[in-house]
């Protein structure tokens, strides 16, 4: 009886370790794919964002309002229009958006500004020699692929009091990126079959990865709706300052005369 309850015991005690041996290649596996994936991965950066940093602009204690019309042609495009109102608000400034001008309307507020946006997205011909034969030393990885992304801003400003129309203003921004993730990088198994598969990536990979746009917009839309608000808020300053020196020229002249 002894023996015979014994045998089931070490029969589950040997499953028990062909189930052990049978997990961990699995998990070996798993492993070394998640350490593929991270050293085949460039996380986000942009070279010259500091190029666009906002001036400062004091509007605080200023009765300032303006409406905002805006022309976009991509959703990326909106949200930044949307993270430069929401930049103007930071600044105190009362901010009518979307605004649409009428005769009505127009009254409502100091100023009308009509902001034309554009935005064009480029890979580089460096990402080649990046790819091939830049795999045999994981350069994706730790250089990321090139990409230029251009955003354009166009404001038209009037003075909706006098009719009087504003210098244009333009406030383009050219962001220099780099980035890698394994939608491109999986072309580094070049290493198993003699580099193929990164010489023809490497050809493809010279255009613009869209996937990219909406992390990029993320990462910067704040930034550049500063930067481009900071832009327009001093054009207005400037605008209300020209006026109220106009007003103390006349006064003075008033009180000349009489």
């Amino acid at each position: 009886m002894g023996n015979q309850l014994a045998e089931p015991e070490e029969e589950q005690m040997a499953s028990s370790w062909v189930r052990i041996w049978c997990v961990r290649p699995r998990l070996a596996g798993l492993l070394a794919l998640a350490l593929f994936a991270t050293s085949c991965s460039h996380t986000l950066e942009v070279k010259n964002m500091g190029l666009y940093k906002p001036e400062f602009i004091s509007t605080q204690g200023e009765s300032l309002s303006i409406g905002l019309s805006a022309v976009t042609s991509t959703p990326e495009e909106e949200r930044l229009v949307m993270a430069l109102a929401n930049a103007l608000k930071r600044d105190g400034v009362k901010i009518s958006y979307p605004f649409f001008p009428s005769g009505e309307n127009r009254q409502s507020v100091d100023f009308a500004v009509k902001l034309t946006t554009s935005s064009e997205y480029r890979g580089s011909g460096w990402n080649f020699l990046i790819n091939w034969p830049g795999f045999l030393v994981w350069a994706p990885a730790w250089h990321g692929y090139v990409y230029r992304v251009k955003y354009g801003f166009d404001a038209d400003i009037t003075d909706t009091k006098t009719n009087a129309a504003l210098p244009r203003i333009s406030a383009p921004v050219l962001l220099d990126i780099r980035h890698a993730d394994m939608g491109r990088t999986w072309t580094e198994l070049s290493w198993l079959e003699w580099s193929a598969i990164a010489f023809v990536g490497g050809l493809l990979f010279t255009r613009y990865d869209h996937d990219l746009t909406p992390q990029l917009v993320d990462a910067t839309e704040i930034k550049i709706g500063d930067y481009v608000a900071s832009k327009i808020a001093a054009a207005l300053k400037a605008a209300r300052g020209g006026v109220a020196q106009r007003s103390l020229r006349r006064y003075r002249t008033a009180l000349f005369i009489q």
